[in-house]
Parts: structure tokens; C-alpha cells; sequence
């Protein structure tokens, strides 16, 4: 049986007193842990997160008129466009991004519009659905190494993508195909089948990278992969609140416990228990989540963000799923 949850609201006085102040009062000397870095498309800035749990705020941006940017978890790189420049940019949770140059066979390919991070952000796949090509990034070193991009045009529409945490298995989603595995760094070789389906979404890898989640939407349900066992339903979606077509993020819980599902459809976050296969808890929004980007490996998502003068929204799913707001940027609240 669920159990509805109101969002968590949880803000410090001091922190209301932050908020309040004049811009020009917010000062180098008010810092705190990194909880992550937001890139905001219509301020073109990258922010770092800065507080804990419940008492985050919004500090100045490090990147400034910027295109777009993916961020792994743990904010230490960075995928950025700037000027009709791609590169990736380290530094980050030190306050000092700098661009650093790419290692390995090939160079980065052009025209990426989807990156996808390993879980503690060690690998990227980048991806351009202009040029249906894939590319593995390692950037578990000081440089990053990309792999030769593999092309992707022959089994269609690419739906969703996932990577492991140990970046060696690669789920790939493809319009009315299916949901297929690849081997890492074996170009040229044929991915495996793991089921055929009309359009899978929102693929994602535990934490141990040995169990394989995706949701089929015309057959309203989880299905669930393990190796040496096959495919199997982890859970019906018509149990929900109405049916989850518009996920905007799965995932895994930190300790494994949970399966969290971002559903812009319902407004919700759907969290079930994985070795019940049931549906524990619900966690209703306000709005339809409009991203799920990792701020660290947590795992812990940030659901919005796109707009000017938002509060944000975190789901914290390290151990028994959560959400909380941060306060709107002070500069661009004034």
C-alpha cells in the first residue's frame, strides 16, 4: 500500500535571512559543503550548491554565458558549450574551472545533445542525434580520454541511455526496437538484445551496475534485468496515481533499498521498495519535474531549475528517498 508525503520544507532562519539580504551582501565568506552545481539555460550560468540537506542555498555562478552543460555528479568535470565551443571543464568543486584538453583515439564528436553520467561520474556518454553517433568519455583521471565513437544509425531513434558505474556495459533505448546492452570499448561488435519493446525509457543501473531498470510505457510497467536471470516485471504502473508516461528520471537509491521514479505526468516521485517489489511511498510535487540531474552520487537529483527566480527542488535518494527545497537565487530574486 502507498503512503502520500507531503515535500519536505525545511528552512533555517539564518537562511530566510540570507535569502533577504541585498545581493551586494553576499559575500566570499559565506560558504559551505558543495552539495552540487546547477546550470541555469536561462540565466547561462553555472551555480554551485552550497549548505547540507535542508539548509542549501545558491551560491554566485563559477561559469558565466554558457550554452548548455551537463555536470557530473560530484560537480569535479563538466560538459559545456560556449559559443559553439565544446569542451569538458574540470575544476569545478575546487572553484576553478579550467577546460582541459581530450586524450585517446579520437577527438570529441560534434553536435552533442544528450550526456549521460556514470554514478560518481568517473565515465560520460555523449551522444548527437544529428549525427546518431555515441561516445564514451573515462575521466577518472586528470585528463579525459575519449573512446572512437560508435555509430547508431542502424538500430534507429535512440529513447534512453545508461552506463554503469564501472562504465563497462552500455543500456541503449531505440524507437521501436528495443532495449539493448553494449559492451564498453568494443567497437564495431553487435549489442545484445535484452528485450524488444516500442519505447524505452529512463533506463538506469543499480549501484553494483548488476541489476538493469527501464520502464516499457505501452505495457505500463517496470521491467527489471539481472544477469544470469532475464527479464522480469519489477512493477505495473497502473497502480500509480494515474499512468507514469512522462518519466524524468529513474534511479536507484544510494543503499539500494528504493527504485525512485520522477513522473512529470503525475507530478510525483513514486518510490518502491526493490525487494518487495511494491510501491512504498509517494511523494507528490507541485509542479512536473522537468529535469533529474545528478548532484552527486548519492545518489541526489535536482528536479527543476530551468526558470529564472525558482526555488529548486531536490530529491535526496542516498537512503530513503526525500525531497527538500533551496531558496531562488538571491541575485536573481532582486
Amino acid at each position: 500500500m502507498s503512503r502520500r508525503f507531503a515535500v519536505c520544507v525545511y528552512v533555517p532562519i539564518a537562511l530566510l535571512a540570507l535569502s533577504a539580504a541585498p545581493a551586494n551582501a553576499q559575500s566570499a565568506s559565506i560558504q559551505g559543503p558543495i552539495a552540487g552545481f546547477v546550470f541555469s539555460g536561462a540565466a547561462k550560468t553555472v551555480r554551485p550548491l552550497l549548505g547540507i540537506p535542508g539548509a542549501t542555498y545558491v551560491a554566485p555562478p563559477i561559469l558565466s554565458r554558457v550554452d548548455s552543460a551537463s555536470i557530473a555528479p560530484g560537480g569535479k568535470w563538466a560538459f559545456i558549450t560556449k559559443a559553439r565551443h565544446a569542451a569538458f571543464v574540470g575544476g569545478l568543486s575546487g572553484m576553478a574551472p579550467l577546460e582541459s584538453p581530450v586524450g585517446g583515439p579520437a577527438g570529441l564528436i560534434d553536435a552533442v545533445d544528450r550526456v549521460v553520467w556514470s554514478r560518481d561520474g568517473s565515465f560520460a556518454l555523449l551522444y548527437s542525434s544529428s549525427r546518431s553517433r555515441l561516445q564514451r568519455v573515462q575521466l577518472s583521471g586528470d585528463q579525459p580520454l575519449a573512446d572512437s565513437p560508435i555509430d547508431l544509425s542502424s538500430w534507429g531513434k535512440v529513447t534512453t541511455l545508461a552506463i554503469d558505474p564501472a562504465g563497462q556495459q552500455i543500456a541503449a533505448g531505440f524507437a521501436a526496437s528495443g532495449l539493448y546492452l553494449f559492451s564498453a570499448g568494443l567497437t564495431g561488435q553487435s549489442p545484445a538484445l535484452l528485450a524488444p519493446m516500442a519505447q524505452p525509457l529512463a533506463a538506469t543501473f543499480d549501484g553494483a551496475g548488476k541489476l538493469l531498470f527501464a520502464i516499457d510505457p505501452d505495457a505500463q510497467q517496470i521491467v527489471q534485468f539481472q544477469s544470469g536471470s532475464g527479464i522480469s516485471e519489477f512493477v505495473s504502473l497502473v497502480q500509480t496515481d494515474g499512468p507514469a508516461v512522462n518519466p524524468a528520471g529513474l534511479a536507484v537509491s544510494g543503499d539500494g533499498r528504493y527504485l525512485v521514479l520522477a513522473d512529470s505526468a503525475t507530478q510525483s516521485v513514486f518510490v518502491y521498495e526493490t525487494s518487495s517489489r511494491s510501491l512504498a511511498n509517494t511523494i507528490p510535487l507541485s509542479f512536473a519535474p522537468s529535469r533529474f540531474d545528478a548532484l552527486s552520487a548519492g545518489p541526489v537529483f535536482l528536479l527543476n531549475g530551468d526558470q529564472r527566480k525558482e526555488w529548486l527542488l531536490i530529491l535526496d535518494a542516498s537512503q530513503v528517498p526525500v525531497v527538500y527545497f533551496v531558496p531562488a537565487n538571491v541575485e536573481e530574486r532582486l
